[in-house]
């Protein structure tokens, strides 16, 4: 990270915390919006207590299993789909309905079905994941040019080389891209799912918090989700610009 923009970055933190610290007392009251020392001194206590890792630590659990349920099934539909015009002329319909049905909506059916256990909120996490990762795979695969395929086949290339030499490859990006937008879904849908039907999780902590009147575990709960699905995103590039440098494949912050 060069210094313009880590200048840059630390304006945009300075902007927002002034403005949190302003408005704190003043346009809002401190029993709704807590000043930034008020929420770093309980901030301290949580960390102490080990409360606030122990909700973090749940959710992030959650995530992990889901995210990596989904994205492995949406890379093989997505991949499957893409390959295969019989398989996308049925399964595509589907999924464009399914994608416009926000995983919050679904989780009270997620409960009915599944119960108020782990299940329930680790099958709404998939839901969001799987479609994310399905329809970018697919129009990665899709989005692979003709003439590569044919100058493999004249060449003599088998339909396993093609698919792992060409139409793979040339899906990369594409595959990147869906589970950089599943990763941030997943974010959002243990949240909705730990607010209607959980003990435990940074959902949950969110929720109690608004129930009992307690803003500052409210904003703590907000921060931290934040923070570390920014810090996720930021290791995620990283890791790929330096992985997939040799493919001549990288992604730039968004």
């Amino acid at each position: 990270m060069d210094r313009e923009k880590a200048l840059y970055i630390s304006i945009s933190i300075a902007i927002i915390l002034g403005t949190w610290w302003l408005t704190s007392g003043t346009l809002f009251h401190e029993a709704i919006l807590p000043s930034p020392p008020q929420v770093a001194e309980r901030f301290w206590e949580m960390i102490i207590t080990a409360e606030l890792l122990f909700h973090l630590g749940i959710s992030l659990k959650r995530i992990l299993i889901g995210g990596v349920l989904g994205c492995s099934l949406g890379f093989i539909i997505g991949t499957s789909m893409g390959g295969i015009k019989l398989m996308r002329d049925i399964l595509e319909p589907p999924f464009h309905f399914f994608r416009n049905i926000p995983p919050v909506a679904l989780v009270p059916l997620a409960i009915t079905v599944l119960g108020i256990g782990e299940t329930s909120k680790v099958s709404v996490i998939v839901y969001i994941t799987i479609i994310s990762m399905t329809l970018n795979c697919a129009a990665g695969m899709m989005s692979t040019p003709q003439i590569r395929i044919r100058a493999a086949l004249c060449l003599g290339a088998s339909p396993r080389d093609i698919f792992f030499r060409i139409v793979l490859p040339s899906a990369w990006p594409y595959i990147l891209t869906g589970l950089r937008v599943a990763v941030g879904y997943s974010f959002m849908a243990v949240v909705a799912a730990e607010m209607i039907a959980a003990d435990k999780g940074i959902g949950f902590l969110i929720m109690q918090s608004i129930l009992i009147i307690h803003p500052r575990e409210m904003v703590i709960g907000l921060v931290m989700l934040g923070g570390i699905g920014l810090l996720g995103d930021r290791i995620f590039l990283m890791a790929i610009n330096r992985l997939m440098r040799r493919y001549m494949i990288t992604m730039k912050e968004a």
